[in-house]
This record gives structure tokens, C-alpha cells and sequence, in this order.
């Protein structure tokens, strides 16, 4: 039985290339943009919150926040390149028995795919029960739709109410004992997204259409973006419509469910070259895709189950999820169960992701006939989705269909893909290849009432013609070719042949059945290859050679493989079925000989003696990963501990193994030879040492997380294991290790703590090159560390948290997370361990919600020698920076405005209220944002850039920045560099203000004013300007008085003022600057700092 695999999409990672219309990359939908700050923050299921912070070089930094009444659950974090999953203790066990979907755990994912709490208050899930009762919803969850293809619900789930709920998912999931014992499943409610004049003829529909063929009688269900019933290739088709994206109609707003729909029934009456596959089939139109074609997994099964109920024959899906999955997913689960239900079949874009293993959900489902993308030449498309289906091996996708450069139908208001007049418009994708193949699909049950879904889908694998190089896995039985599947006589009961080979040989029947009125005789032969050359003899073979079958009768064949000590690897080819000299089908045949696997099982015992996994909370965590590929094997519950299934070689293991609430103990096993059988590793947390950083100040206590893991880089890939503790779990502890050679690997230990009456902080990291050192615990004197005086500025009293992440080298997220109270405004001492290697993200968080304002810098801090500095925070006078990247060549550029900056960091930054950021090239408008972030194509070419950015701030926690108005301009020519940052900068403006950010009433005040680079990544050398204006305002902008300007260095001013006698009051600040050769900068900030 395939088990549903476990997936994570990397971190605001950008795509190297604009891929094709169609359901390939299949990503969510836009998520909320992220504030100016770049700041997001996600609520897990369990109620634990999950933070990302970026630091001045755009490096994200992750704190992790427990959830209410959670403080003895440790976290277990991982992560892989730009990818990071926070996996709290209590729920790892039951993501490892695969009753809890890991993607609610996969942070990059859930901040990718628009579910982090700035863009919804509700998780939204998918819950499965048994058989035997359908799943309800859990407490504090509302239950949205029925799906009875998966005995469930989907569920949405308050991020308020979400403690209330975990306990009553854990509960349902576990049968309150262990991850095993439960029932049910929890999956993350995923999005899913979308995936003619030479095409249709190319299939051969004019061959059919001849024979009397056309659709007429058949229904075609349509899983899209709705349809423009008004188009006047589909005027009339429509016989029933619903909406499952709350629109509440089925008008097409994004133009791919009108492209898909006449491409399947176009009629052709506005332009006759553009007629679909099968022109008088009727429509019923579910629609599933929002204006942005995307929706939810559990929308598409809902739709799903109300267009089998409505008398369709085939139904086309030209989506796609970018779950991995072997066909267990929920999409492909419900496919499979629809189809033996109700006798639909589902015809599914393959995807366009391009790579081996790539076909995306629901198109793993067995009985989806599952379509790539084929070019002019018949060729697969470079971007189509290829298989094999993970797991079992399978052949998929299952045949291809033209999906280059279509034309059909364009809706009407919309301009997707590239319009070809106002009806038409061409598009690429396998989301274009599944309509040929349904409307052929179509003109099948046409020809053949009677038949069921897997007729359908074996006449058009056996009459396909496959591409002469191509392999079985990425084309299946080949192109489709509808003319010949019409006129076929003799037929197949499956169109291919797959064998699973992880359990030695195996045979498959396939029967052969004669419609017509003579006898038949069928010469059968089966060629295969492997991954070096033919297959070996007797490896594959078919029984008996021919068959003689009698009219309207039927012969069975035998196909068997045996892989004996064949090469392991793929093996594919056809099974070919030919009456004389003609060939009359072909089944493609496809199997993978993995290496043998053999069961790596982790058994822990804790620091009692006992085994762990007797309880949900004992259960070990691993990792295993392959030290040839970086692949890393999926773990599941086996015993007291955790095991994987892999072939010989060599390995990295890392584990935790809890102790109830008290400790947990660290096991690194950096290189791990497997051989031929099987292998089982005791952790016995007895033998573990324990980790602790003893400090001077005998009243400090743990501040936020400890962390304790261990980076390593594999096959060029950064990777980072680690747990982290907070509250009360008391204990960390580590098993030393050897000394690993070859190759990057390390231990760190992030400690923080705080005198909660006293005015020291510690925040410590304690690296060690090469293994877990045996001495783990560590005493650290103050004199040792690097003394950092805080002064944190306010305009009133209140109270911040102030947090810390070690930004340990090789953990691409950071490490640990120091927390305390502070007063502002006030002073603290801050020591942190010092080590030129070492750098820390900071932040001071104010108000009551951190979502509603707060400051935060996530910064360097030069900590490489001890001794005392002074940082300074939330000082005034606040102004607004400009930055921005293109993180992919020829890839849209991020244009940044950042308002209500403080001077006294680089990114010490407040979240405004509201914003507007716009931007022009050279007069003409291409973009704006709400968020301070616009984000568009830049055309080659110089021009002349205007960026403005406008933003308000009404926060309880100050009175100043009220207001900002910031607009630059400046010359830029794109060098469409990956990396690559407009010429953006800023202008800081501080003074000798008091710690409640006011300056002297009544007299002279001297403001120093500096021009800052925005470009953080590739700096530049910025024009040298000329002595700036400077006025400010007593009155909030509505009268404005010139300063007195001196040059003090290079793009350094100073300015005079003389203040009036006006305790309490504020003062605005206006500054216009420029370089007299067209780059300038005009900036107003009111309430810029007050009056004393």
C-alpha cells in the first residue's frame, strides 16, 4: 500500500523562469505581501507561533513562540537549503505515522502558499475519518463542506482557538495513547493551480468527426476557472454550472477554464480553425479556480463530487498540487473514489514542472488518465511533468496530448496567455494537453455507451503513438491519437503494464478482446531496456507468443518480470500486439528495479531506562539522510523508535530522543554505513552529556529557547537538525561524537538568559567545528563577552520584549531565541559571546499585538572581542529607507520603500498603518502596493524611476511619525543581474535627543543628517549630492521654516534650527536633496521628534 509522502517548498524562493500556463508548478496563490519590515508570523496547528524575521542582509530569522499552556513542549527544527519545518515535540510522532500532513508544519510552505497570520485568521484543513463514520470537527473548528469521497470534511480552524484545536485533533489522531494507535488523518486544506488550429487534427478528431464522431449526446464535466458561456465557440454548450470559490457565479475572470472548455467542445462559429476535440459535446462547468486560477484542495473535491453526480462521462482537470505524493494524497485519493463510485472518468494535467518524479496531484491517482504535454514534433514538451509515481514506480503520466502554442477560445475581459485577436488567445501547458485528451475521451463514449472509465482510458493508451526516443516515463504509451481509438477493433482491458518491483517478481494479466466479426491472431512481443542497454534475458517476458481470438471473444496474456541479479534501475518499453505486419496496440511497460532496501531503525531509551515510544510524547524524532544525493528518507514509527527504508550506503542519522518534559537528549551519527541487512541503532539518553552555560549572575534565568543541533553540508547542500526547549523543559543533552572529516559538519548550542529584577541579559553560542565536543557544559565569565549598553528610546512609558536568534553559521534560519521584558524608555546590559564568526538578529517588540506596530532591527552586532558598546533603539528621528532586489535574473524587481525607519540601525523598522507605494518608468505607471513593496518587470533599457510611498502610523505605543511622505528619483538602467538592487538610499537624520525622543524647546538644536546605500547585497558607489533643503514644521506641516545648512563630509550635512518655546509640542521635518543630474530625494515626516 503506497503511503502519502511528506513535502516542503522553499522560502520566498524565486522561480528561475516564468513557467508554462498550466498546472506544473502548481504554487498557491499569491500570498499577503510582507510587510515593510519583511516580517511574517505563522500560527501551527498546535497554537505555537512561528516568526520570520529578515536581517539586514535579507537572511530570515526564525523565533518560535509556544502556544498558551504549551511551555513543556520542546520544538524540533529542520532544515534543507532554504527550507524550514518547526515540528513541536507532541505532534512529531504523529507526522511520523503519517496521520498528520507535514505540511502544517512546513513553515516555508505555509508563508509561500498565503496561510501566515497576516494573510488569514483560520488554518484550513481536511479531515479524514474511517470508513465507518464521517470525521467531525474538531473543537474550535467549523466544518465548510462535506467530502464524502474521503469519509471527511474540510475544516477551517480559529488561529485563536487553535490550542482547543490540537487537543482535540491529538486526541482523535492518537486515541489518547500512541502515534499508532489512532485513526483518521489531518491534512493541510493545500491550493491547487491551473496547469487549437493544428492541435485538434494532429489527435486525429477530424478522422473521428468523418466517422460521425462529434461528442453529440456526451457531457463533459470542466474543473476550472469557470467558463464565458457568452463566447460564441461555447454559446449554448452549458447545461449545468456550480461556483466552490465563494464568487458566487461561474463568469471567467482569469480566461483558463474558457481556454480548456473550447478546446474540448469549441464549435469553432468565430473562427472555424479554433473548433474543439469534440465541437457538440454539452458542458457542465464546476468552478473550482479563482481569478487567480488557483483554489483549495478542498473546493476541487467538492467539485469533484458534485460534477460526478450531474450524468458527465469524463470530467477535465487541468490542475495540479505540489504536494509530493504517491497517489494518497487527498486529490488523487478522491479521484480513485469517485471513479469506482460513479463511473466517471478524470482526465488530469500531468503538470509542468519538467523533472523525473514530477507529476503532481491529482495525477498520480490510478485511475486518472493522466496527460503530458507534447510539442510540434510529437516530442514531450521540456516542461511537462514526468513520472515515475514515487513509491510503486508506476508509469505516469499516462499519454501526452498537443500542449505547445494552443489556440482557443480567450474569455471575454481577460488577457491570459497571448492573445491572438479579441476571441482567441494561445497558451502552454499541460493544462492545454488534458482538453485534447478529454475531448477525445469524449468521442469514445460516443462510439461506446457503454463503456467504463478504464475502457476509455486503455483504448487511447493502446492506440497512442509514442515519440521515437522518448521514455515511457515521460510520454506513457504516447501521443493520442482519437482516429485510430475509433476505428480499433481489438482492444486492451488496461492501457499499459507497471510493476512494482520492491517485492521481487510479479505478473500482470492483460485480457485481449476481438469486436469485430472475424477471428483474429496477434503476434505479442515485449522489448525492454534497462539502464544499460536491453534488459537482461528472461528479465521480462509475456506468455503465450500469440493468441487466437475468436470474433466477440476474448484471450488472455500473461506479462511477467523476474528480476532475478538484473542491474538495479529503470526499465521500460512495450508490450506490442501486431496482426501480420500491422501493429495493432501498444502498452508501454515500465518498471524500477530499486537497489534493495533495508529497514534503518532508530530504538531510543530514556534517561530512566525505559523505552521511549510508549506515549506520544516519548516517541523519537529522526533524520536520515543519504551522504551520495542529500536525499533525505521518510521516517515512520517502528517499535520504541523510528526507522527508514533505504538502500546500501552510506548515511547521516540525527535523533532526539525525548524524556517526558524534562529532557532531551541529542544523537548525531554523521556517518553511518549501511550494508546489506538490516541495521538497528539503540540511543540510550543514559549515555548523553549534558548541554548548560553556567554565567556570573547567580539570578539569571533561561530567556526564551535554548537550542542545541547540527549543521552539515551534503552533496552541496546546506542542512541543519536541531531541537529547542523554553519553558519548562529543564534538561538539554548530547552524545559526543568523533571527529567527522571530509566534509562541513558542527555542533551548536544557543543559550539565553536574563536577571528578570536585574539589569544583565546573557545571549551565548557555543560552536564547535568538526563534532559534538564531550565537553558540553560550560561555565562563561562576564569579562569573556562582548557588553552591549541598550538604550531603548520611547515618547511614552511602556513595556517592550526584547529578543535575540543566533544566526549560527550553517543554519540558514538561526538558532535559539533570547526573550525579555524591557521598560522603555530605560537602559539594559546585554552580553553576548564573542567570536568574529558569531552574529545575532535582534529585535524589540512594542504593543499590544505585534502585528499592530512594533520596532525591530535584526542586525550584525560586532561581538568579535569583549569590551562595552552602546546601541541605541527606537531613536528618534524616523524617515523612511528605500531598497529592493531581483533575486533571478530577468526576473521581476522588488522595489522597497520602508517607512518610519530609525536612525540609529540599519533596519530598525515600524510597521505603518497604512501605505501606498507606487512606481513609475519614466512617466508611465507600473505598479502599486499597499504593503511598500512593488514588485513588477523592469524593462531593459535606461529610464528615468519614480518611486513614491506614502504612509500613516496611529499606534498606541508613540505619538511620533504620524505621517511620511517619501519620493525619489533616479536614473537606472537594469543589468538583469540575479542579484541585483535598484539605486535606492536614504537619508538619516539624528540628534542630541533624551531618551523620550524630545529636544530642547526655546532655542538652537543642531540636527546631522547622512545619505545611507539601500543596496545591501551590491552596494554602489551613490552620487555625491548637494547641500540639501531642510525645513521644519511646529504646526504638523502647515507652516514650514528654513534651516540653516553646513557641509560636514561627504554626503554628510549638518543642520540648525532654532526651536520656539513650545513644551510638549512636535516638530516635522521636510528634506529635499539631489545630485543636479536627475537623482533626488524629497522627504516629510511629521511629528518627527517632540519638544521639551
Amino acid at each position: 500500500m503506497r503511503r502519502w509522502a511528506k513535502g516542503t517548498a522553499a522560502l520566498a524562493a524565486a522561480m528561475a523562469m516564468a513557467p508554462p500556463y498550466g498546472a506544473g508548478t502548481a504554487h498557491a496563490a499569491p500570498p499577503a505581501a510582507p510587510d515593510a519590515g519583511g516580517r511574517a508570523t505563522v500560527t501551527l496547528i498546535t497554537g505555537d507561533r512561528v516568526h520570520v524575521r529578515e536581517d539586514a542582509g535579507g537572511r530570515p530569522l526564525v523565533r518560535i513562540e509556544p502556544g498558551a499552556g504549551r511551555g513543556k513542549v520542546a520544538f524540533y527544527r529542520r532544515s534543507r537549503g532554504a527550507e524550514l519545518s518547526v515540528v513541536p515535540a507532541d505532534a512529531a510522532p504523529l507526522v511520523a505515522a503519517g496521520r498528520l500532513d507535514a505540511a502544517l508544519f512546513d513553515v516555508t510552505r505555509l508563508l509561500r502558499g498565503g496561510y501566515g497570520d497576516g494573510a488569514r485568521p483560520d488554518i484550513p484543513l481536511i479531515v479524514a475519518g474511517t470508513p465507518a463514520r464521517r470525521a467531525a470537527a474538531p473543537a474550535g473548528g467549523t466544518v465548510t463542506r462535506p467530502l464524502a469521497a474521503l469519509n471527511g470534511a474540510a475544516v477551517t480552524a480559529r488561529k485563536d482557538r487553535a490550542a482547543s484545536v490540537w487537543a482535540s485533533v491529538r486526541s482523535s489522531l492518537t486515541g489518547g495513547a500512541t502515534a499508532a494507535s489512532g485513526t483518521g488523518r489531518v491534512w493541510l486544506d493545500g491550493r491547487v493551480r491551473a496547469t487549437l488550429d493544428r492541435s485538434v487534427p494532429r489527435i486525429g478528431a477530424p478522422s473521428a468527426w468523418r466517422a460521425g464522431y462529434t461528442g453529440k449526446g456526451v457531457t463533459v464535466g470542466v474543473l476550472d476557472s469557470g467558463v464565458d458561456a457568452a463566447h460564441p465557440d461555447l454559446a449554448g454548450s452549458v447545461v449545468a454550472e456550480r461556483d466552490f470559490t465563494g464568487s458566487g457565479d461561474v463568469r471567467d475572470r482569469n480566461g483558463h477554464g474558457t481556454h480548456v472548455a473550447s478546446t474540448i467542445t469549441g464549435d469553432g462559429v468565430a473562427d472555424p480553425r479554433y473548433r474543439g476535440v469534440a465541437p457538440d459535446a454539452r458542458l457542465v462547468v464546476g468552478k473550482v479556480l479563482d481569478e487567480n486560477a488557483a483554489g483549495s484542495f478542498s473546493g476541487v473535491i467538492a467539485g469533484m463530487e458534485w460534477i460526478a453526480q450531474q450524468g458527465v462521462e469524463v470530467v477535465n482537470m487541468s490542475i495540479g498540487a505540489s504536494l509530493p505524493s504517491d497517489g494518497t494524497d487527498p486529490l488523487s485519493a478522491a479521484v480513485d473514489t469517485l471513479t469506482a463510485r460513479t463511473g466517471t472518468l478524470f482526465v488530469v494535467g500531468a503538470g509542468n514542472a519538467g523533472g523525473d518524479g514530477s507529476v503532481t496531484a491529482p495525477g498520480l491517482a490510478e485511475s486518472a488518465l493522466t496527460v503530458g504535454a507534447a510539442g510540434a514534433d510529437d516530442g514531450v514538451a521540456g516542461f511537462s511533468s514526468r513520472g515515475p509515481r514515487p513509491g510503486d514506480g508506476a508509469v505516469k503520466p499516462d499519454v501526452t496530448a498537443p500542449g505547445v502554442d494552443i489556440t482557443a477560445a480567450r474569455a471575454g475581459g481577460t488577457s491570459a496567455g497571448d492573445p491572438v485577436g479579441d476571441r482567441y488567445t494561445t497558451m502552454s501547458g499541460t493544462s492545454m494537453a488534458a482538453p485534447h485528451a478529454a475531448g477525445a475521451a469524449a468521442l469514445l463514449f460516443q462510439r461506446h455507451p457503454g463503456w467504463k472509465p478504464a475502457q476509455v482510458k486503455s483504448a487511447l493508451m493502446t492506440t497512442a503513438r509514442p515519440a521515437e526516443g522518448a521514455s515511457v516515463f515521460a510520454q506513457g504509451a504516447g501521443r493520442i491519437d482519437v482516429g485510430r481509438a475509433v476505428a480499433q477493433r481489438v482492444l486492451a482491458d488496461r492501457g499499459g503494464v507497471s510493476f512494482d518491483l520492491r517485492r521481487a517478481g510479479a505478473s500482470q494479466r492483460v485480457t485481449f478482446r476481438n469486436e469485430g466479426d472475424a477471428p483474429v491472431r496477434l503476434d505479442l512481443a515485449l522489448r525492454m531496456r534497462g539502464p544499460d542497454g536491453p534488459a537482461p534475458d528472461g528479465m521480462f517476458s509475456v506468455s503465450p507468443a500469440a493468441l487466437e481470438i475468436p470474433a466477440g471473444g476474448t484471450a488472455d496474456a500473461t506479462v511477467t518480470a523476474e528480476p532475478g541479479q538484473a542491474p538495479r534501475g529503470r526499465y521500460e518499453g512495450g508490450l506490442t500486439a501486431r496482426q501480420g505486419d500491422e501493429e495493432t496496440l501498444r502498452l508501454p511497460v515500465g518498471a524500477v528495479w530499486e537497489p534493495a532496501l533495508r529497514e534503518v531503525r532508530l530504538a531510543g531509551v530514556d534517561r530512566t531506562g525505559r523505552p521511549a515510544g510508549t506515549t506520544v510524547e516519548t516517541t523519537p524524532w529522526a533524520v536520515l539522510t543519504d551522504l551520495a544525493t542529500g536525499k533525505q528518507a521518510e521516517t515512520y514509527i517502528s517499535g520504541s523508535g523510528v526507522a527508514a527504508r533505504v538502500p546500501a550506503g552510506r548515511y547521516s542519522l540525527h535523533a532526539v530522543v525525548p524524556t517526558g518534559d524534562t529532557d532531551m537528549a541529542l544523537f548525531s551519527y554523521p556517518d553511518l554505513s549501511v550494508g546489506d541487512r538490516d541495521l538497528t541503532i539503540t540511543a540510550d539518553a543514559r549515555r548523553a552529556r549534558r548541554v548548560a552555560a553556567r554565567v556570573d549572575s547567580r539570578t539569571a534565568v533561561r530567556a526564551g529557547a535554548d537550542e542545541i543541533g547540527v549543521t552539515e553540508t551534503v552533496a552541496g547542500t546546506p542542512l541543519s537538525f536541531g531541537v529547542a526547549v523554553a519553558g519548562t523543559v529543564t534538561g538539554l543533552s548530547a552524545r559526543p561524537t568523533a571527529k567527522v572529516a571530509g566534509r562541513p559538519f558542527g555542533f551548536y548550542h544557543v543559550a539565553n538568559l536574563a536577571e528578570p529584577d536585574g539589569p544583565r541579559a546573557y545571549h551565548l553560542q557555543h560552536l564547535s567545528d568538526g563534532r559534538i565536543p564531550r565537553r558540553l557544559d560550560r561555565r562563561v565569565r562576564d569579562t569573556e563577552l562582548a557588553a552591549v549598553d541598550s538604550v531603548y528610546h520611547a515618547d511614552r512609558p511602556l513595556t517592550g520584549l526584547r529578543g535575540s536568534v543566533a544566526a549560527v553559521p550553517g543554519v540558514l534560519f538561526g538558532a535559539g531565541y533570547g526573550e525579555f521584558p524591557v521598560r522603555l524608555p530605560g537602559r539594559r546590559t546585554e552580553l553576548y559571546t564573542a567570536s568574529p564568526a558569531l552574529r545575532w538578529g535582534r529585535t524589540l517588540t512594542v504593543g499590544q499585538d505585534e502585528q499592530a506596530g512594533f520596532v525591530t532591527g535584526v542586525s550584525a552586532l560586532p561581538t568579535g572581542e569583549p569590551g562595552r558598546r552602546t546601541r541605541h533603539w527606537n531613536a528618534a528621528a524616523p524617515g523612511t529607507l528605500g531598497g529592493g532586489a531581483r533575486k533571478v535574473g530577468n526576473g521581476p524587481m522588488a522595489f522597497r520603500a520602508r517607512p518610519f525607519a530609525t536612525p540609529d540601525a540599519v533596519d530598525h523598522l515600524s510597521r505603518p498603518t497604512t501605505a501606498r507605494t507606487s512606481l513609475w518608468r519614466n512617466g508611465e505607471l507600473l505598479g502599486s502596493s499597499d504593503s511598500g513593496t512593488v514588485q513588477v518587470p523592469t524593462p531593459p533599457g535606461e529610464a528615468r524611476y519614480t518611486l513614491r510611498s506614502t504612509a500613516e502610523r496611529a499606534a498606541s505605543w508613540t505619538g511620533l511619525g504620524t505621517r511620511s511622505e517619501t519620493e525619489w528619483r533616479f536614473p537606472y538602467t537594469p543589468t538583469m543581474a540575479r542579484m541585483e538592487e535598484p539605486p535606492l538610499f536614504a537619508v538619516r537624520t539624528e540628534g542630541d535627543f533624551d531618551q523620550d525622543n524630545r529636544a530642547p524647546s526655546g532655542g538652537r538644536f543642531a540636527l546631522s543628517l547622512r545619505v545611507t546605500d539601500g543596496r545591501l547585497h551590491t552596494p554602489g558607489t551613490l552620487p555625491r549630492f548637494g547641500r540639501p533643503s531642510v525645513e521644519a514644521s511646529y504646526d504638523d506641516g502647515r507652516t514650514w521654516h528654513p534651516a540653516e545648512v553646513a557641509t560636514a563630509g561627504d554626503n554628510r550635512w549638518t543642520a540648525g534650527l532654532t526651536h520656539p518655546p513650545l513644551p510638549g509640542g512636535h516638530v516635522s521635518l521636510r528634506v529635499r536633496l539631489s545630485d543636479g543630474e536627475g537623482t533626488s530625494l524629497d522627504q516629510t515626516v511629521i511629528r518627527a521628534y517632540g519638544l521639551r
